[in-house]
């Protein structure tokens, strides 16, 4: 697929354990909105209802936020039963230039951003 960030240029991320495909027609989404950057830059397009998560954040260690990004694939993989349902759907792993991200289903606002959610308990969030 060919993704473009805001101003960039369009970087063109591949599924990771899949035969590369020249010669059929790859997607284009358009990431119109940056979400945060803790361990990955995440983007979202609102056209395409996708989030892509980064592991590339300036001055972190690549192989560390690649480790973070496979224990977040691992976990949305034993999550798979609710997968856009309750969680968003995991749609791959993908290599670019810059490294790996993945690809999920944009599921609207994280309960994190609300205000009553982070006043919970430990054990009711």
């Amino acid at each position: 697929m060919l993704v473009q960030c805001f101003d960039g240029q369009p970087m063109e991320l591949n599924l990771v354990n899949a035969p590369h495909l020249r010669h059929t027609k790859k997607p284009f989404i358009y990431l119109d909105h940056y979400l945060e950057a803790g361990w990955s830059s995440v983007y979202a397009s609102s056209k395409s209802r996708v989030v892509i998560k980064f592991a590339d954040v300036p001055k972190k260690d690549k192989a560390e936020l690649e480790r973070q990004l496979s224990n977040e694939k691992a976990a949305y993989q034993k999550l798979s039963p609710i997968n856009g349902w309750v969680v968003p759907r995991l749609y791959g792993e993908y290599r670019w230039i810059g490294g790996r991200a993945l690809v999920l289903s944009h599921e609207g606002q994280s309960l994190s951003d609300l205000e009553k959610f982070g006043s919970l308990p430990l054990i009711e969030r």
